[in-house]
This record gives structure tokens, C-alpha cells and sequence, in this order.
């Protein structure tokens, strides 16, 4: 919980405080307490989940070590981490097939102006070596982000460096906000705020970019066989029979046809992806 940085977007550090941690035997037991239930992955998450163990002399690194060598949940996810926070040899970790293959590093702009008057602490260039070093040690590795649109002095130069930079990433899903003031932050008090109009406009440009690029990396996984751990949703078809949908590691959402007498609820099957049509990725079992 709490943040010790202040991106000058976010009002989040201001409501939450300091950082605080749980003490690492404590998400241990949790852990395995939910597993004992049934529960066959966790997330961890928090306001600044790469800030962990800054109060109680650990990091995130131990972590996941601690809890890969302490429980036997099958699967292990990470939130949303600032790319700054990342040790160096974090992405050994990834040798452990149950540490899945995503991360969430959010950018939030592909200009370093931008990023400057965001007061965030990675460049692009950083980011972008960050990203090849994990793709080069990770296999199949999927990169989801965030990216603020038309924040205050934001300009057409600035936007296209932005837009470019997105590009030559290739991320697998955005989260796309547009920029809107926050009352005791610094941005709000920045010159130069973007007019709705031009935002709608940005925006519209990357939701294009962003489903483009989504589809390119499922094509990029088609053929491939991956353990799908499958979840509750299922929904019935026309013909009578059910799409059950599920997680490949790299957090592609994918269905399977069921009849009425199966049930692959919480089970972790492997599954080749097959093809995917109106948003959905189809696999064979």
C-alpha cells in the first residue's frame, strides 16, 4: 500500500500515504491457505507493488522467491509494476515456469518531454531495453501498459513521438486514459491543458494502434500449445453447446467448446490455440 513517488498525475500517492508492506510470511500463509481451497493462481498487486519491502528491508524479488520456494500455488501473477522498480536479474526469475510470463509496465507516454512533466523516472530508451531484455529471456512474454492521452502541454510533435514510440513497442493490450485534472496534483496547475476535442482524437488514434498490435501478437501465439487454466464463465451457443473461457500464462483469454456434461472449471489443461474471430481466441484440447 501507499507510494513513495509523486507522478505529478497522481493523486493516488496523496490519498494513500507511505508504502507499507505485509510482512512476506504473511503472504505466504494467505497463499497457501487459498490453495489449500482450491485457488490455483494468485495476483500480487498493490498501489506500488514494485515499492515492496521498502519498509521492512525486502523487495519484490525476495518476494517471489520466498513464495516459489514456500508454497506450491501453480500459478503466479504480477500487477502493475513501474519499469524502474525492476532489479537487475529480475527477469531470472521467469525460469520458473509458475512465475507467468506478463507484466504490466505502465509507460504512459512515448515522449520524454512528456514524461519529464510527469516527473516519471524512466525514459523511453530505458523502457525499450527493458522490454528487449525480457523478451530475449522469456518465451512467448506478452507486455500490456498504460498510456495517458493529451496530457497539459501536450503537443502534435510530442503526441506523434508518442504515438511512434507505442508503435515500435508492440504491446499486446493498452490501457488507454485520457488525461483529466485531479485537484491537488501538479499537472492540474500546468499550462497548456489539451482540449476534449483533440483528446478524443489521440485517443481514437490509439484504441486503432492498440487493437492492431493486440491481434498481431495472438497471431504471433497461434499453433502454440499452452496450460490453460480454465475459469467459471462459460456461455451457451446458438448450436446448444458452451464456450468455456480460461488464461494461457501469458494472459491471452481464450474459449474452448464444452457440451452441457463437461466442466473444465479450475482445472489447468493444456490447449493449442487454433484461430481467433470477433474477439474471441479459439483452442483445442
Amino acid at each position: 500500500d501507499g507510494c513513495r513517488y509523486r507522478c505529478t498525475f497522481c493523486i493516488v500517492t496523496v490519498a494513500r500515504g507511505e508504502e507499507l508492506s505485509r510482512p512476506v510470511q504473511a503472504v505466504i500463509e494467505e497463499i497457501n491457505a487459498l490453495h489449500q481451497q482450491g485457488v490455483n493462481e494468485v495476483i500480487l498487486t498493490g498501489v506500488h507493488l514494485g515499492g515492496y519491502g521498502s519498509d521492512i528491508d525486502s523487495n519484490l524479488a525476495t518476494l517471489i522467491t520466498e513464495i516459489l520456494a514456500k508454497t506450491q500455488i501453480p500459478r503466479l501473477r504480477l500487477g502493475s509494476l513501474e519499469p524502474w522498480d525492476l532489479p537487475e536479474n529480475f527477469f531470472d526469475l521467469f525460469q520458473n515456469s509458475r512465475l507467468m510470463p506478463h507484466l504490466h509496465l505502465p509507460l504512459q507516454s512515448g515522449s520524454d518531454t512528456v514524461l519529464r512533466r510527469m516527473a516519471r523516472r524512466c525514459k523511453t530508451a530505458e523502457f525499450a531495453a527493458i522490454v528487449n531484455q525480457a523478451r530475449a529471456q522469456i518465451p512467448d512474454f506478452n507486455l500490456t501498459t498504460d498510456i495517458i492521452v493529451g496530457f497539459p502541454g501536450e503537443t502534435e510533435q510530442e503526441w506523434q513521438d508518442s504515438f511512434d514510440f507505442i508503435k515500435s513497442i508492440g504491446f499486446g493490450h493498452i490501457h488507454i486514459f485520457s488525461y483529466s485534472p485531479r485537484e491537488g496534483t501538479k499537472a492540474a496547475t500546468l499550462p497548456d491543458q489539451i482540449l476534449n476535442e483533440v483528446k478524443k482524437q489521440r485517443s481514437q488514434q490509439l484504441h486503432e494502434l492498440a487493437q492492431t498490435m493486440k491481434q498481431q501478437f495472438i497471431t504471433s501465439q497461434l499453433g502454440k500449445n499452452f496450460p490453460v487454466l480454465w475459469e467459471g464463465q462459460r456461455e451457451e451457443t446458438s448450436d446448444g453447446l458452451f464456450l468455456r473461457f480460461g488464461y494461457t500464462p501469458n494472459y491471452l483469454r481464450v474459449a474452448c467448446v464444452e457440451t452441457e456434461n463437461d466442466n473444465l472449471e479450475n482445472q489447468i489443461i493444456p490447449a493449442t490455440l487454433k484461430h481467433s474471430e470477433d474477439n474471441y481466441i479459439f483452442t483445442s484440447i
